[in-house]
């Protein structure tokens, strides 16, 4: 479609310009349209995934802003605004959520604007919803900041931000061309039972998908706890694995994409970030060593063992 349209303008402009004057209005739009390009590939980077191959490509450009690189782990998740001046940690093992933005100290109003960014970004992770319960991920899980046992709720979470921005604590550094920068940070807690909360949202899926794979409830639900503490955003770039289960997709990944699917391709991280796709593989995939790894294995708790 993109292609289309360009291809419309510069047919409908052509008559307005002559010829020297056509190359240079090509030259133009060739350069307009690379640099819309590279904004498209930003924008489409943090969507899918925050932390896949493409979104590694602007590791340099994040190191260069904030003098370091976050990405997410199999226990939390990282993510960064569009122009990754602004970014948020939740830490599922250790029960915590922090949201930054960075600042040129030489920009006027750089505080004012920190915090806009800083509540946008908390207000963003609040309400971010997973493909499969489409329900926001930190749904009831994130504590107030008045009182540790009880959690923002999805009608509080634009007044609570208001609120919780206007503590955010400064911090200057110096970056590594010598710039000094500014960091505003605001930090939350989890309610203590936010894994239950988890556990809960995802439980009907977990055991739709072991009965029909014929998988012990409590073998997958010990193995996600194990994997990524019930984090749908898990992700592990070393070992490329993602989502809750920690599916690879050079091997689990494709293995129950033709099992599940007839599908002898790989799937992709988006794929993966899905619960209904991640769960579906995963505990598909328990069976699937079951059946083709320890068939001789007759007894099931034994079988079990050999499975993790």
């Amino acid at each position: 479609m993109r292609f289309f349209l360009a291809v419309l303008i510069l047919f409908c402009t052509l008559s307005l310009f002559a010829q020297s004057d056509f190359e240079q209005f090509k030259s133009q739009q060739e350069q307009q349209y690379q640099q819309y390009e590279e904004t498209e590939k930003k924008a489409q980077a943090n969507y899918y995934s925050q932390q896949d191959s493409m979104f590694i490509q602007y590791k340099e450009e994040i190191e260069k802003l904030w003098n370091e690189f976050l990405e997410s782990t199999p226990k939390s998740w990282v993510s960064y605004n569009s122009n990754f001046n602004g970014r948020s940690q939740v830490d599922f093992e250790k029960s915590e959520v922090k949201v930054e933005s960075v600042v040129d100290e030489k920009e006027v109003k750089s505080e004012e604007e920190a915090k806009e960014v800083i509540k946008e970004q908390l207000v963003s992770i609040l309400k971010e919803k997973d493909k499969s319960t489409h329900k926001p991920i930190l749904m009831n899980q994130v504590a107030s900041p008045d009182d540790d046992s009880k959690p923002i709720t999805p009608p509080e979470v634009e007044k609570a931000a208001e609120k919780i921005v206007e503590k955010a604590e400064k911090k200057v550094f110096t970056d590594k061309q010598g710039n000094q920068k500014t960091k505003y940070v605001i930090t939350l807690n989890l309610i203590p039972k936010n894994i239950q909360v988890r556990v809960d949202m995802y439980k009907p899926l977990i055991e739709q998908y072991c009965q029909q794979h014929d998988i012990e409830p409590k073998l997958a639900m010990a193995i996600i706890h194990t994997e990524s503490f019930y984090n749908p955003k898990a992700y592990n770039r070393h070992g490329n694995a993602y989502g809750m289960m920690q599916i690879v997709p050079a091997y689990a990944g494709k293995t129950m994409n033709y099992v599940l699917y007839k599908n002898k391709s790989k799937p992709n991280s988006s794929q993966l970030y899905d619960p209904k796709v991640n769960l579906n593989m995963g505990i598909g995939y328990l069976r699937w060593l079951a059946d083709n790894k320890w068939e001789k294995i007759k007894n099931r708790d034994n079988q079990s063992y050999c499975i993790i």
